[in-house]
């Protein structure tokens, strides 16, 4: 990266650990004076506690983008002594993003809550996975849409899939999207958050921790969709 490109995400990723501490700091300076009626507190730290996780996400982002800048790749790439939960991870991953799903009249529903796929690694890992993907279907789908997230075992191959779909901004499939500081032009457009890193970190993660792939793309209909791909080594 150039000196111009790092500025960008610096700042970019400035910006969105901001907004939220900020939001967290007016939360605890309302409570501290006693102005918010009680049946509204324990909604207002629920709200609190979703930006700080929300900003440890982003930490997080960054934390894992250092380490592969830096070549010690080790801890990711030795994760698979722990299990991960799919659905389980899915949900806990989307419960970051109700309100904010709210606001943006977006519903994230998960198909098939029952089927406990499993697979080799670190659940940390795989949650930002997906919170990073649950963040863009969220930030930048359609007002009333649904963001459809599936997982199931195919039947072909035995490897795991996992699938987030719903409508959003368009892209160009031709785009390297998963590249350090894309974002689509429509995006740009329509907000000025976003790191570019998100997408490049889902892409560092499956491949390196999980051997597996991801790819996205967005169809004439204005359909968004993004498949993970893990082989059934990993599966449990």
């Amino acid at each position: 990266m150039d000196n111009k490109e790092t500025l960008f995400l610096i700042q970019n990723i400035t910006h969105q650990a901001i907004n939220p501490m900020s939001g967290v700091i007016g939360t605890l300076d309302t409570l501290i004076s006693d102005v918010i009626p009680e049946h509204k507190k324990a909604q207002r730290l629920a709200r609190a506690r979703a930006q700080l996780e929300y900003t440890i996400s982003l930490i997080r982002n960054l934390s894992y983008f250092a380490e592969y800048a830096s070549g010690n790749t080790e801890s990711i790439s030795n994760s698979s002594i722990k299990t991960t939960v799919i659905p389980q991870a899915i949900i806990e991953s989307a419960q970051f993003f109700q309100e904010q799903g709210t606001n943006s009249k977006i519903k994230v529903e998960l198909e098939d809550r029952n089927t406990q796929n499993c697979v080799k690694g670190d659940p940390n890992l795989l949650k930002q996975v997906f919170m990073n993907l649950i963040d863009n279907g969220v930030k930048y789908g359609k007002a009333g849409s649904t963001l459809t997230i599936k997982n199931w075992i195919q039947k072909k191959t035995d490897n795991l899939i996992i699938t987030f779909e719903g409508q959003s901004e368009a892209f160009s499939n031709e785009d390297d999207i998963f590249a350090i500081g894309y974002r689509a032009k429509s995006a740009k457009e329509r907000t000025s958050s976003g790191s570019g890193l998100g997408l490049h970190i889902c892409k560092l993660i499956i491949e390196n921790a999980f051997q597996g792939t991801i790819d996205g793309s967005h169809s004439s209909s204005g359909i968004t969709k993004f498949e993970i791909r893990i082989p059934n080594g990993f599966l449990k």
